[in-house]
């Protein structure tokens, strides 16, 4: 039943004030999480942004034709929807590609720039990717095409050939915040591009309007909720609240938001997927078409057409998840310090499945798919915390044709004939360089919570804290002799753990997620310590709250 054999409470002792406690715990004050205009820095301190003002202002004027390169993830196309409609209000004359995953991979390549000359383009901008894209830039170059490059991920070598690269994340930059997402970037961009097109309140508005799509991409990418992306996070789920988009009214209706409050699990788990899933198992195009739609009768067929792909590629995962468990052994777990697998799944959801392998072995773990039969695989990978798998896959290059990430995920293809040599070479540097102690499972509990808070006003004092997210997650509670009134299965073929808890005299229902099967091991009356995150339970009503389970154990046994 116990998922974490170690738990790391922060504060054990007792607290007169929760919020105190909490801000305390995390080292932050709450001058720190109330941010204002003061966070924000002026676009001009990116690298190359007058270069890329300059041009831009010039192609716009003399109608230059300007392609938008974007990506097919919630960044990219947040991205390529902010400067497509900056672009069009101004009077650009311009269009836009999305890489489709299956077809194309990842980023800028070759066929990219031919695809942008047939449309007549003179300047191509890149969105969300670019910093990698030497070959296609090197094309481009040689053809005459400027290209400007827009992206936040990490300078991997040297900067590729381009007019102007604008990254925070480039060695030679010294932008202070270095955790802008793509869109964070791309709005940048147009803050700096704005100023020679739009004056005073106008531009103002304009600006402000653009922080849904913000909001939406920095959220889906899983950036820090804090500096500069706090700002905009909170101003940009106020604008969504009120949204003028029809694309993002409907979306959110179909996900269940209509009149409901927005918060950044709202983007990340409810908005943000069914954006994603349309790169995942179609083309990018169909989110981008929903977030650009002009009317909501338009938007709201885009909106169900999106979920019903969403529903297909739960299923896919569930399915996914059982056949790549299928292929991880004992002694492949006993050997080795990663999971490297191989098998036929849908390129879209192959980070989903190296996601959950990762979650439940806590070890990093590497989902190969072969890419519609070319003889190429395509990889994702997600790492655990004390090891860059960037950095590990980066070191057997010499086996792969592409690859990029972050410390926590990666990407990569390579041909099938070098696949072994790439997993034994992976697995090697795995074994080497991560230590026992990082695959031991632990789980930071912020505070041990008075029976007497698990009510509604807990509920309402972290609203203070709020927007949660990457860097400042929403508080994982624990709470010591909850005493078993009743447990159950519930969703469908018993998936999820329901149960009703009772401590110090107060009566709570838990839910834990996907461990439906733990309800077959817990009996009523049994005691048991729990780890939850505590949410208001809007099925009940009346002001209850409910447990969303991170991690329990029975007490007589622990």
């Amino acid at each position: 039943m116990r998922l974490y054999p170690v738990w790391n409470i922060v504060h054990d002792d007792q607290y007169e004030g929760l919020v105190d406690a909490l801000l305390t715990s995390r080292g932050l004050t709450r001058d720190a999480l109330k941010v204002g205009p003061e966070v924000l820095h002026p676009p001009e301190l990116l690298l190359d942004m007058s270069v890329a003002v300059n041009r831009l202002e010039r192609a716009v004027r003399g109608n230059e034709k300007i392609v938008v390169y974007g990506d097919y993830d919630v960044d990219g196309v947040c991205s390529t929807a902010i400067i497509m409609d900056f672009l069009e209000r101004v009077g650009a004359e311009c269009g836009y590609l999305l890489p489709d995953r299956h077809k194309d991979g990842y980023g800028l390549k070759p066929p990219g720039v031919e695809r942008a000359i047939e449309m007549g383009a003179r300047l191509i901008v890149t969105v969300d990717n670019g910093i990698s894209a030497f070959e296609a830039l090197d094309l481009a170059a040689d053809r005459g095409i400027d290209v400007i490059v827009v992206d936040h991920h990490q300078q991997l070598a040297e900067l590729p050939r381009a007019l102007a690269i604008v990254n925070p994340n480039r060695r030679d930059c010294e932008y202070p915040f270095k955790s802008l997402a793509g869109v964070g970037v791309t709005f940048k961009l147009v803050q700096a591009l704005s100023g020679a097109f739009l004056e005073g309140d106008e531009r103002r508005r304009y600006l402000n309007d653009l922080l849904d799509l913000v909001a939406l991409g920095t959220v889906a990418d899983v950036m820090p909720v804090l500096g500069e992306n706090r700002l905009f996070i909170q101003h940009g789920l106020k604008i969504m609240q009120q949204t003028k988009r029809p694309g993002l009214r409907q979306l959110k209706e179909i996900a269940g938001y209509k009149d409901k409050p927005l918060k950044t699990t709202s983007l990340g788990f409810h908005l943000g997927p069914r954006i994603n899933v349309a790169g995942r198992l179609e083309i990018p195009d169909l989110a981008l078409e929903l977030l650009r739609a002009a009317n909501d009768g338009e938007a709201a067929q885009m909106a169900d057409g999106l979920n019903k792909l969403n529903a297909r590629r739960q299923a896919l995962q569930r399915e996914g998840v059982q056949e790549a468990e299928g292929l991880v052994g004992p002694e492949d777990l006993a050997r080795d310090r990663i999971i490297v697998v191989l098998g036929e799944w849908k390129l879209g959801i192959v980070g989903l499945l190296a996601s959950k392998l990762a979650e439940k072995h806590f070890r990093p773990a590497v989902v190969c798919s072969e890419d519609a039969g070319k003889g190429i695989y395509v990889g994702s990978a997600r790492s655990i915390p004390g090891y860059d798998i960037s950095q590990g896959i980066s070191t057997c290059a010499e086996h792969l044709v592409t690859y990029g990430g972050h410390p926590a995920a990666a990407g990569f293809s390579l041909e099938a004939d070098s696949f072994e040599a790439f997993r034994l070479a992976l697995i090697e540097h795995a074994n080497t360089h991560i230590r026992d102690e990082d695959m031991q499972p632990s789980l930071d509990i912020d505070l041990m919570l008075k029976p007497a808070d698990l009510a509604l006003h807990t509920i309402e004092q972290l609203s203070e804290l709020e927007p949660f997210g990457n860097g400042h997650e929403a508080p994982i509670f624990g709470l010591h002799d909850c005493r078993v009134v009743s447990v159950r299965k519930i969703g469908k073929d018993g998936l999820h753990f329901k149960a009703e808890l009772e401590a110090g005299g107060r009566r709570c229902a838990a839910l834990w997620w996907n461990q439906g099967a733990v309800a077959e091991a817990i009996q009523p009356g049994q005691r048991l310590c729990a780890a939850f995150v505590l949410e208001e339970d809007t099925y009940a009503g009346d002001g209850a709250v409910q447990m969303v389970i991170k991690d329990m154990y029975c007490q007589e046994n622990s």
